[in-house]
């Protein structure tokens, strides 16, 4: 399945649009045919699968292999519309040494692993998630540590064995003190955590919990000599009762989306682990700003409920400002459900659960977005989400 390229206004060709926008950029610094893939999951409710989708050199994306998990998703949300099934960021998680490929399967409470093939992927682990509706994944060193949303929340800590094996740590596992049932095969995701991520320098596990009926907040658990988890975390609250999908700048700041107020916020992660705004509930005047992504100087939300893309500048201290209330529109019922930058910087990808499809668009120097193409991937409401370069 090829991308379908979109013309450019004004009669523009890529290359020229590409030219503009990273006059500063060397040749040798644009994307090569050799880009690393792209990974998105289809949450299938019968059977999950991976789709590897080729980058070519304008960005644009070729869909060569869907591969099955071996698990099975949830399919479309049912909870909360727009549609969002797991309600998080980062399900689908790339290893940091690009050998491994983990996919949560929310709807058989386990987690996958693939060996990264070239242009292929190779399944060689299946195991038990060790709690209920796994939705979020992050690395550290050789352990994989998974969220767990629905039921007593948790997060379950796994070694990651030379040939890609998981071994769970039962002594690791910590609670992240929300209960929230299934209701069929989902969850309230608008009173679950979201997503967990260590801070920049390794210090901490961050896990954003979302809490409709009041406010949300962060639980960061610390790290002790021997490189486990802390038993208690500290806990900092959000002015928002959904933070939602967050990343860190190039300085380590927390960079945060906020899905009620449809704002970002920016913190400082303090030494004893507690988080200090320093730009609180920055308003792009969307909808339900859910996944977020950084890149350079700027943030990315997709903002659910309008069904398009803000972006924010982050400053040098971490400030943040609203750089374009929108800065790129997505097709009519496109339900976006996840974002990622390339890490060259050039391109940002937004997966749309409803259309099935990934739009791909160039980042400009202002922090505004041309549309590259859209590449269809899994049929129309199939529930896709996890996104991972």
């Amino acid at each position: 399945m090829k991308t379908h390229f979109r013309p450019l206004v004004g009669g523009l060709t890529l290359a020229m649009a590409m030219s503009a926008a990273h006059a500063q950029v060397n040749a040798a610094d644009l994307p090569s045919f050799d880009a690393p893939n792209v990974y998105v999951m289809s949450n299938g409710i019968n059977a999950n699968s991976v789709a590897i989708l080729k980058r070519n050199f304008f960005g644009g994306l070729n869909k060569v292999a869907v591969v099955p998990t071996g698990g099975k998703g949830v399919g479309v949300g049912t909870i909360a519309p727009p549609p969002d099934p797991l309600g998080s960021q980062n399900a689908l998680l790339k290893s940091q040494d690009g050998r491994w490929l983990f996919a949560v399967n929310a709807g058989s409470n386990q987690v996958s692993v693939f060996a990264i093939r070239h242009d292929n992927l190779q399944l060689v682990d299946i195991v038990a998630s060790g709690g209920t509706y796994p939705v979020s994944l992050t690395q550290r060193g050789n352990r994989l540590f998974v969220l767990n949303a629905a039921g007593a929340a948790s997060v379950n800590v796994f070694q990651i064995g030379p040939a890609g094996n998981l071994n769970p740590i039962t002594n690791e596992t910590r609670v992240i003190g929300t209960d929230q049932p299934l209701v069929t095969n989902q969850p309230n995701v608008g009173m679950t955590p979201a997503q967990l991520q260590f801070t920049p320098d390794g210090k901490w596990l961050v896990v954003s919990v979302k809490d409709a009926s009041a406010k949300g907040y962060f639980e960061l658990f610390g790290i002790d000599r021997q490189g486990s988890l802390t038993q208690d975390p500290v806990i900092s609250s959000s002015n928002d009762a959904q933070p939602f999908g967050f990343a860190f700048d190039g300085n380590g700041h927390l960079i945060s989306s906020e899905a009620v107020g449809s704002a970002a916020s920016s913190y400082a992660v303090g030494r004893n682990g507690s988080l200090s705004a320093i730009s609180a509930d920055v308003a792009n005047g969307q909808a339900a700003a859910c996944w977020l992504a950084v890149s350079g100087h700027y943030a990315y939300t997709s903002n659910a409920g309008k069904g398009n893309i803000s972006a924010y500048r982050i400053d040098g201290a971490g400030h943040l400002t609203l750089a374009k209330a929108v800065a790129a529109t997505l097709e009519t019922g496109a339900a976006a459900t996840d974002i990622k930058a390339s890490p060259d910087g050039l391109f940002l990808y937004v997966a749309n659960s409803l259309g099935g499809d990934i739009d791909t668009f160039l980042i400009v120097g202002d922090g505004q977005l041309i549309r590259v193409g859209d590449t269809s991937v899994f049929p129309l409401a199939s529930g896709m989400q996890g996104l991972a370069l």
